[in-house]
């Protein structure tokens, strides 16, 4: 399948140059690069090289942090302005001309500046060949500026009553890697995709849920109970004692729906930390979506 646009869920970035992908290494200074790398197919080893996008941005699954622009710390790149990519954390959208890209099925461009493209560097064949961004060339001779989609697993077929709309992807969209997002994520999640979650989860008992559907699912609740004591007490909050209420909502219907599920959810090898850390993640991710639900409703900020 030829994929044209950024697709839903993670995915790799291959060089038409040689097939290998886009990775992310730690140099001798301890700062992250972007180089290219043999494939790999198994986490958590793959996971640098997988990448999700949304509203432009690039989020790596590993690191939690987006793809960047800056100028190359070089003396020669005083001369050539080669312009190196790095790793950085999601800025503002008005200040973030320098984090968001798109595809056009064989160029990944600056969404500020579609003339400047991602390149391996002097079209280095070798992994560990440094990527940077550089004016697009056209012809034939430009496949170290040219590259392939693929995604990190293979899409799974969708029951058009299971999952109508697709409405599950677009909710693990939403979500994508979680750190990587945090409090700057502006993209407003629709109250259908959480009513949809909360049925699967609440109503029909749907089995070995995804950590975004039980989150989505959690939320939705979390709105309704804070809702009706709303009504019941007829009380303002700030905006900041909200979050605290919703967030300890949030905990105790997740607390509750774990025990009602018995672990069903639950990875063969998740020792008692391991379960922790993913309960402390959905915590945040359904207290979030559950702010990012009643901001878009009531227009509280």
């Amino acid at each position: 399948m030829t994929i044209e646009e950024f697709p839903l869920g993670y995915f790799y970035i291959v060089s038409q140059l040689n097939g290998l992908v886009l990775d992310v290494h730690e140099d001798d200074k301890g700062q992250a690069i972007i180089v290219t790398s043999v494939k790999l197919e198994k986490s958590p080893e793959r996971d640098s090289q997988l990448w999700m996008h949304q509203d432009g941005f690039l989020t790596n699954k590993a690191a939690g942090l987006v793809l960047d622009i800056g100028r190359a710390g070089t003396f020669k790149a005083i001369f050539t302005a080669e312009e190196r990519l790095f790793l950085d954390q999601m800025k503002e959208a008005e200040e973030a001309h320098d984090q968001r890209f798109g595809y056009d099925g064989q160029y990944i461009y600056n969404l500020n500046d579609s003339n400047v493209v991602i390149d391996i560097r002097k079209s280095d064949t070798e992994a560990g060949a440094r990527v940077i961004v550089y004016k697009r060339k056209e012809g034939d001779e430009n496949l170290n500026q040219r590259w392939t989609i693929e995604l990190g697993d293979p899409p799974k077929a969708v029951d058009p009553e299971e999952e109508e709309d697709g409405k599950a992807e677009r909710l693990q969209a939403w979500f994508g890697n979680w750190f990587g997002w945090g409090d700057k994520k502006k993209h407003i999640l629709k109250e259908e995709e959480l009513d949809h979650a909360h049925k699967k989860v609440y109503h029909e008992k749907k089995s070995h849920a995804s950590h975004q559907l039980l989150a989505g699912a959690v939320a939705y609740q979390a709105v309704k109970i804070w809702e009706k004591q709303q009504e019941e007490k007829g009380e303002e909050v700030s905006h900041g004692t909200l979050k605290k209420v919703v967030a300890s909502i949030a905990a105790a219907e997740l607390v509750k729906l774990i025990e009602e599920r018995g672990g069903q959810d639950d990875e063969e090898d998740d020792d008692e930390d391991k379960k922790q850390q993913k309960k402390g993640m959905m915590e945040s991710m359904a207290t979030s979506a559950a702010m990012n639900l009643i901001e878009s409703k009531y227009g509280m900020k």
